[in-house]
């Protein structure tokens, strides 16, 4: 089968900035007091919603209008399926530093996220190179990631009017395969008051488990 980069990413019906993401890079300056870190922690669940779909299916046909018709089917079907957000996110805070909840080879366990915006390196679950860095932004964080079928990146915001809704705006960048828009969309996320987030530990997760982290939050995967 011809090489598709597939990822799992989040979505939303509201509308969205277009334009491509840039390739994950060491930022230039760090702002970190723009934004109340310590309002991201706790476990935030995916919210269904059947618009949030339509704007995706939305999102993933207008990036692949450029295709030929039989390359168009094949790749709206197999995107549509493997871009369902997951189904839920985890933060903690300590009172100085936030940490990302992540299941690792051995189990759960956190991950600092280091807004230094150094470029950080690991791999992905299939063993595939896989880069990423965190920053601030006007509005909250952003996770930049690469590998080698695609590029992009994840804004985290909370709501303003809702500070218990998480809000995700996606970038995907295919590179793959020629000819395909940026695919653009958000998701939307709840936070569970009942639920107990991972607890920050000591022990700092080696590469591979951040990496397979970043993985699983941008939803890379491809099928070859």
């Amino acid at each position: 089968m011809w090489p598709l980069f597939v990822v799992v990413s989040f979505a939303s019906a509201l509308p969205v900035a277009s334009g491509a993401a840039t390739e994950p890079s060491e930022a230039t300056s760090i702002d970190l007091s723009a934004i109340d870190l310590s309002s991201y922690e706790g476990r935030w669940n995916r919210v269904d919603d059947g618009q949030f779909d339509a704007a995706r299916y939305s999102a993933i046909d207008h990036a692949i209008g450029g295709l030929s018709w039989i390359m168009r089917k094949m790749a709206s079907g197999v995107l549509r399926k493997t871009t369902t957000p997951p189904p839920e996110l985890q933060f903690a805070w300590d009172g100085e530093q936030l940490f990302q909840g992540l299941q690792g080879k051995d189990g759960n366990r956190t991950s600092p996220v280091e807004l230094d915006g150094q470029l950080r390196e690991g791999e992905d679950p299939r063993g595939v190179p896989f880069s990423w860095v965190w920053s601030v932004t006007e509005t909250g964080l952003r996770v930049q990631w690469q590998q080698h079928q695609a590029f992009g990146d994840n804004e985290y915001r909370i709501d303003a009017t809702d500070r218990g809704t998480l809000i995700v705006q996606h970038t995907i960048n295919v590179t793959a395969i020629s000819d395909v828009a940026p695919i653009v969309y958000l998701s939307r996320f709840s936070r569970d008051d009942a639920f107990d987030v991972i607890p920050p530990d000591d022990a700092r997760p080696d590469e591979s488990d951040m990496a397979q982290t970043q993985a699983g939050a941008t939803g890379v995967d491809s099928i070859d």
